[in-house]
């Protein structure tokens, strides 16, 4: 069987991080790997890709085509798919990620056949051998108009393969995250065991966590070529042992690579000597969820950490020169005084680079808002992207709010000591980092002028 998969472009709609970071489709690479043996199988990143879809459809001619993205690229599925059954009306349609795993209905249309709703590593090479006479229909995947019943489901089960990198080798040289150039993508773990309110991440395993062997975890990073290495575990920062261990291993396999990993304020406000080691070992940048600077906000999203909490990460990070990428929460009860300081607070840590993300109740988790108080459609998908206001604000228009999120991104990335301090990446970095600051701040624009308007 011809199997095509495909990484769907996000929606001109969707504000988009693509523009600072595009990276590997891991999921698709190891899908692709785990039944490449006994299949003709392509890659096609439609990010990177200037030619249609229906191109790569009609010059690859496959039997089933496999998309997978979060629930803004639910749009782009769905198009995809009916674009490929008008050219073949027996190509077989396959759709996964995680919004489809825990929401399938949101996806269910009849110019898709099946969806992966649990353990794809193992439901969908089972689907692609069902598919070719080899096996019984597997669980875990429900066809066309069928309704996700959990009771039917298998246990959440998390085998891992470490993927065939080379079969987005065209793609490779142009995958970044910020100033992390040609990064290669790993995961070391599955799930998260803190109960964040705001968070997905939880949701996607069924509250659970499960960490991979170190001993495989190393041995995959050591055929990895590339020098600049993403970790993308919810928090790579949870076990004080392991991470040690990680440390002493890399040393002991005279592994020399530079990461990027995810990690909570309170682990590195608790642990600054092993930020120091990890930092001599290679870590580069940590994306911490600060989320908010008041105690308040930081209790009613369950964090379980404090705004010291937060001022001491910073001073661990800045001493031992760890560039931080901050996660900040805006609620939309902020006034703008509440966006002045919490610039005032993000310059004075000395924070350079922030994702603000207004606060967004994603379907399924503990976040509860009444309908009237949205100002995005449930079904509007690709503006649920934590970029878009989806909550109406309280105590200023929605233009106003926008142009609030806006002004504060701007007084960060044009802050003397922060432009000055960018200065150490390669030219090429930056301009593409500042390429892609204009694209951001035009589609912020265009979303004000679009409020205005309909005013």
């Amino acid at each position: 069987m011809k199997v095509l998969f495909v990484r769907p472009k996000p929606s001109p709609e969707t504000i988009g991080l693509q523009h600072l970071m595009i990276v590997e489709p891991l999921e698709l690479e190891i899908l692709a790997t785990l039944i490449k043996d006994k299949n003709e199988v392509k890659i096609v990143d439609m990010i990177l890709e200037k030619k249609s879809i229906e191109h790569f459809v009609n010059e690859f001619n496959p039997d089933a085509i496999c998309l997978t993205g979060y629930v803004t690229h639910i749009p782009v599925i769905k198009e995809y798919c009916k674009k490929a059954k008008l050219i073949n009306k027996n190509i077989i349609t396959i759709a996964g990620g995680v919004h489809t795993e825990k929401f399938p209905e949101d996806i269910d249309d009849e110019s898709i056949d099946y969806r992966v709703v649990r353990n794809a590593v193992r439901s969908f090479p089972h689907l692609i051998d069902f598919l070719n006479g080899n096996l019984p229909f597997p669980s875990g995947v429900l066809k066309t108009n069928e309704l996700m019943n959990e009771a039917r489901l298998p246990e959440y089960d998390f085998k891992f393969l470490a993927p065939d990198r080379t079969l987005t080798e065209k793609y490779r040289n142009r995958y970044f995250y910020v100033f992390h150039n040609k990064v290669a993508l790993m995961k070391t773990s599955f799930g998260c065991p803190y109960h964040c309110k705001f968070c997905f991440c939880r949701i996607i395993t069924g509250d659970r966590y499960f960490a991979r062997p170190l001993n495989e975890v190393l041995d995959e990073l050591s055929s990895i070529k590339e020098k600049e290495i993403y970790i993308v575990d919810d928090d790579f920062l949870i076990s004080e042992s392991r991470i040690k261990e990680f440390i002493r291993s890399l040393k002991e396999r005279n592994i020399q690579k530079r990461f990027l990993i995810y990690g909570r304020a309170d682990f590195i406000a608790g642990h600054p000597e092993l930020i120091r080691e990890f930092r001599e070992a290679g870590l580069r940048t940590i994306i911490v969820g600060l989320e908010s600077f008041k105690d308040t906000e930081l209790n009613e999203f369950h964090k379980q950490s404090d705004s010291n909490t937060n001022r001491r990460a910073m001073e661990v990070m800045n001493r031992y020169n760890v560039d931080c990428y901050a996660a900040v929460i805006i609620s939309p009860s902020w006034s703008k005084e509440d966006f002045q300081k919490a610039g005032d607070i993000m310059l004075d840590l000395g924070i350079k680079f922030v994702n603000l993300q207004p606060l967004t109740p994603l379907k399924g988790i503990g976040l509860s808002v009444k309908d009237e108080d949205l100002v995005i459609k449930r079904n509007d998908f690709a503006k649920w992207d934590l970029a878009h206001v989806s909550i109406r604000p309280d105590k200023m228009s929605l233009e106003d709010f926008y142009k609030n999120i806006l002004k504060l991104y701007l007084r960060i990335i044009q802050d003397p000591k922060n432009i000055i301090s960018n200065l150490k990446y390669p030219l090429d970095m930056q301009i593409k980092m500042v390429r892609g600051m204009f694209r951001v701040k035009k589609q912020y624009k265009n979303k004000i002028m679009e409020i205005a308007k309909n005013a």
